[in-house]
């Protein structure tokens, strides 16, 4: 009576284990196949700019800039726990929202071949135009190229990525190296350059983590499409 006793408690416990896994959120970055919107992202802020409506308060009384939000991509490609992470208004965030809880399903993440929840970060970017403020918000919602994920996502990138060159570490070289480039319509950078350098080396670093950067979110244009935008931005080198 004791042993069965025994293997049923070692069958719930793995029986919770697994459960346990199965609700489990990974991070973007940590899956083999990141989740995707039917299309590509372009598509999905295409649909922000075709959906999202400028309140009339937030327009009223001028309010612009970003609502950040974060959302699940479940197994099934379902969006699930939408919430504002740093909000603008009332308005704008309850409307940031309802938008991307209408959002289509999109393909799920997967990790070993099967499908995971994962959780993702962005921004819906709220701004009115100076002529003809009577067209519709969609029209008027701007948004900025970002890498996948925001700032924090490309930081990490960076972080992983770069290798302090010995020559730089040998010379005590620390400091930061600018870049510009391009970002496309696809998302892809082009046109990676040193704006202002540091040293052959870090120069050399900084310019071939970017240029193996992942696609980034393009921008949008005022009419919902995407569009290439130049792109400007600091890598620092500090030694430890």
């Amino acid at each position: 009576m004791m042993r069965k006793l025994i293997i049923l408690a070692l069958m719930g416990i793995a029986m919770f284990i697994n459960a346990v896994k199965a609700q489990k959120v990974y991070d973007f970055t940590s899956v083999e196949k990141q989740p995707s919107y039917p299309g590509g992202i372009a598509k999905f802020y295409e649909y922000l700019g075709k959906e999202i409506k400028y309140p009339e308060a937030a327009k009223n009384n001028k309010i612009q800039g970003k609502v950040f939000v974060s959302f699940t991509i479940e197994k099934n490609g379902k969006l699930g726990n939408v919430r504002v992470t740093k909000g603008l208004s009332t308005e704008t965030d309850k409307e940031a929202l309802r938008v991307i809880r209408n959002s289509p399903d999109w393909t799920p993440g997967t990790l070993d071949s099967k499908p995971v929840r994962v959780k993702y970060n962005m921004n819906v970017n709220f701004s009115l135009t100076a002529a003809n403020t009577e067209k519709k918000a969609a029209s008027k919602s701007g948004i900025q190229p970002e890498y996948p994920g925001g700032t924090t996502k490309l930081y990490r990138y960076l972080a992983k990525n770069i290798k302090y060159p010995v020559q730089a570490k040998k010379d005590k070289v620390e400091g930061k190296v600018f870049l510009a480039f391009n970002v496309e319509q696809d998302g892809t950078l082009s046109d990676v350059q040193v704006t202002k350098g540091l040293s052959r080396e870090t120069d050399a670093e900084a310019l071939r983590v970017m240029k193996s950067a992942p696609k980034w979110n393009p921008a949008i244009d005022a009419n919902g499409h995407p569009v290439k935008v130049k792109y400007q931005m600091a890598i620092n080198f500090i030694m430890s």
